[in-house]
């Protein structure tokens, strides 16, 4: 749900790889949204305090190409149409931030940023949370997924919900490289089947697991693998595990990664899951599908009935292109191809 609430201005600020530009007129107006003037010092702002930091610190010894970096500055631009159109509907619907619930973001963030002042933070987070709000208000708090809607989802998927048989099974290993020695494979097996012996002897298997085994994935956790089903396992491993019988442990299983041995501690039979188990979990995910969706018609309504002028001014650039990341659709309305709407 955070993702679809953040501002344009924000996910300009993180969708972006990265840029550099060149001298540009910071009063150059490069849109007008319902006669409201967006600059480019606008655009510059957003890339030098966000996107420059992220480009150096990934290519300390490169220059972005110019037709890159135009590239992302019309997409920078065309969020901040968009952002503006939402400021623009808050000021409207009389929206406000409440200054304590600000001050406890700045906190927050600030950290990640000390070279940030108060002023720009509190520019940057007084927008982002201005429509985090009115989208909460006008499209968020409306969203409604019923029973019937789940039930419906559940039905129309139902080979989601199906779960194959799964054991669940401790292992303590023997590490044998491929381009090990005869004697370093004949080390290994004499360590494993000492440790056979030790279990048969009675001793406690995780313990000996947690000494011997040289899995770093489970051995602290004495060896335990969890529930996995067939075809999770290379195929040696699955057969024995799963010819095993509930508590019992296997003889000295050989793979391609050296020696186990093998303890069954559990078992699940296959299964289709209930509605119940997951009905929770399939309505957080219907709401949250359903909101990306009328978050961008709703946006895509304002846009349509406002006048937006883009001039024939474009950011500065020069060089060659490279690829440039594109903002997150999915999670923001499209603000690409804006014209004049009356």
């Amino acid at each position: 749900m955070k993702k679809v609430l953040t501002t344009l201005c924000v996910l300009a600020m993180t969708a972006i790889a990265g840029m550099a530009f060149g001298e540009t007129d910071p009063n150059q107006v490069l849109a007008k949204v319902n006669n409201e003037e967006i600059l480019q010092k606008d655009v510059d702002e957003i890339v030098a305090v966000f996107v420059m930091p992220q480009f150096k610190a990934q290519n300390p010894d490169k220059e972005m190409p110019a037709e890159q970096r135009q590239q992302i500055e019309k997409q920078v631009l065309d969020q901040l149409v968009t952002e503006r159109i939402l400021l623009q509907e808050a000021a409207k619907l009389n929206v406000t931030v409440d200054q304590k619930e600000l001050a406890d973001r700045i906190a927050q963030v600030k950290p990640q940023r000390p070279d940030l002042t108060d002023e720009q933070w509190t520019s940057f987070l007084t927008r982002d949370m201005m429509i985090q709000k009115l989208i909460q208000q006008e499209v968020v708090s409306k969203i409604v997924v019923s029973d019937e809607d789940v039930q419906k989802f559940y039905d129309e998927q139902k080979d989601r919900f199906h779960e194959p048989e799964k054991i669940r099974a401790s292992h303590i290993l023997v590490l044998v490289p491929q381009d090990a020695t005869p004697e370093a494979k004949d080390a290994a097996k004499k360590k494993i089947d000492g440790v056979l012996e030790e279990i048969n002897a009675g001793k406690d298997f995780a313990e000996l697991a947690k000494a011997n085994s040289e899995d770093p994935g489970s051995k602290d956790n004495g060896g335990d693998l969890d529930f996995f089903p067939r075809g999770a396992m290379v195929k040696p491993f699955e057969d024995a595990a799963f010819a095993l019988k509930d508590g019992e442990v296997s003889g000295v299983v050989e793979t391609q990664f050296g020696y186990h041995i093998i303890k069954k501690t559990g078992e699940k039979a296959e299964r289709d899951v209930p509605l119940d188990e997951v009905k929770d979990q399939l309505k957080g995910s219907l709401t949250k599908q359903k909101t990306n969706t009328e978050v961008m018609a709703w946006v895509d309504n304002l846009k349509k009935q406002s006048t937006i002028e883009m001039t024939n001014a474009t950011p500065t650039a020069q060089a060659t292109p490279e690829t440039a990341t594109e903002p997150d659709t999915a999670a923001t309305p499209d603000t690409t191809n804006t014209t004049t709407n009356q």
